[in-house]
């Protein structure tokens, strides 16, 4: 089975994220901030991250800027409240396979996650 962990400070946004993701064959995994979400990836080595960027403890660019440095190769898709572009490009520079804007379209969403299936 497949897991996806998702990284965000936001309660209600972890509730659609998982309500998104309910007919994914797959165990979900959340974090409240970016600490936890990165002992996490680092434990349980999930399939696929969903990332908010601007949380506490430590923020989404720092997640992908480790992710990079420790050559830890895992699909991570921001999903955040950002709508700089210059945020979602770098975003995509430092790794991330999409970046997609709050509130969620559900057709980018499913785009997005279909690195699960492949």
């Amino acid at each position: 089975m497949k897991k996806i962990l998702i990284v965000d400070d936001a309660a209600d946004t972890r509730l659609t994220l998982r309500n998104l993701l309910k007919d994914e064959d797959a165990e979900i995994l959340e974090a409240t901030d970016g600490l936890e979400g990165w002992k996490l990836i680092v434990k349980e080595h999930p399939d696929l991250v969903l990332l908010d960027i601007n949380m506490p403890t430590k923020d989404g660019f720092d997640i992908l800027k480790d992710l990079e440095e420790e050559w830890i190769n895992v699909p991570v898709v921001v999903v955040s409240g950002d709508d700089n572009e210059d945020t979602s490009k770098a975003a995509i520079f430092h790794g991330a396979k999409a970046y997609l804007k709050k509130p969620i379209v559900l057709k980018d969403f499913k785009d997005a996650i279909k690195v699960l299936h492949t």
